[in-house]
């Protein structure tokens, strides 16, 4: 049985979605690349036993999660964010927030969630500013009007800021955490 996520953000999120499918009949998930969950999403084999799933990218399986840490989290809005992807057969759990309102502190500054796909790959900051000047500038400037659309909102409703130095700040989480 699945279960209701208990978070003020997500809370948050999915008014966000209601309204912008009532208003401009488009989802969040349209604008940020990733959808909400409503209710605690599907696991994967993966996927950590005590990890909630909250998001899905609609690509592979892709989701994140919350790290409840074996239960001892109680309150997801403190939980850290687990990436996970089931095709990364060697690698498909990443830690990429503290908790859920960096997770969205992080779109504000990348632009784009899937870069977080690619982070194992990059050994300092440079390798990830040439990674998204080939792979990903292209379509950031294509949707420049909707990001900052969404970005207000989200600015707005999340009382949060871009990160920045989302490189260091990822490369300190992945230091810190231990799955």
């Amino acid at each position: 049985m699945r279960k209701a996520l208990n978070s003020k953000t997500i809370n948050c999120l999915i008014h966000l979605d209601d309204e912008l499918r009532k208003e401009h009949n488009l989802s969040l998930g349209h604008y940020i690349g990733i959808d909400i969950c409503r209710d605690e999403g599907s696991k994967y084999h993966c996927t950590p036993d005590d990890a909630i799933v909250f998001a899905f990218t609609g690509m592979g399986g892709d989701h994140f999660a919350f790290d409840t840490k074996n239960g001892r989290i109680e309150d997801l809005e403190a939980a850290s964010i687990l990436f996970i992807q089931p095709m990364m057969f060697d690698n498909p759990v990443r830690p990429v927030a503290h908790h859920i309102r960096d997770l969205f502190s992080i779109f504000l500054t990348l632009k784009e969630f899937y870069i977080l796909e690619r982070f194992d790959r990059y050994q300092k900051e440079s390798d990830m500013l040439e990674d998204i000047e080939k792979y990903y500038k292209e379509s950031i400037v294509a949707r420049q009007h909707e990001i900052n659309f969404i970005s207000e909102r989200l600015q707005e409703r999340l009382s949060i800021a871009p990160i920045p130095n989302v490189f260091k700040y990822i490369t300190e989480i992945k230091g810190e955490c231990t799955l």
